[in-house]
């Protein structure tokens, strides 16, 4: 299954979670329990809407922490980058 890079910086009592392949990731939790578990529902949602706004969804990067995609928003990144590479 497809899995994005990103990046956890703790912060005081928080940590907050960046995407470096979509910088309009930004989210954040208690722990890094937590903050992971967002950052899955937050990369899900950058990825739809740039669909639903036929922008670019870039191949996953590489990066020391990552967060797998669920199978239906990989096969629609995929399919939309394919899509978006034969026009």
């Amino acid at each position: 299954m497809p899995a994005c890079p990103i990046t956890s910086i703790d912060d005081n009592d928080t940590v907050m979670v960046t995407a470096p392949d979509l910088p309009e990731l930004v989210t954040s939790g208690d722990d890094r329990e937590e903050a992971m578990a967002r950052a899955r529902d937050a990369l899900e949602e950058a990825i739809s809407a740039r669909i639903h706004a036929r922008q670019n969804v870039p191949a996953p990067g590489r990066g020391s922490f990552r967060v797998a995609l669920s199978p239906l928003i990989a096969a629609r990144s995929v399919r939309h980058r394919i899509r978006s590479a034969s026009r």
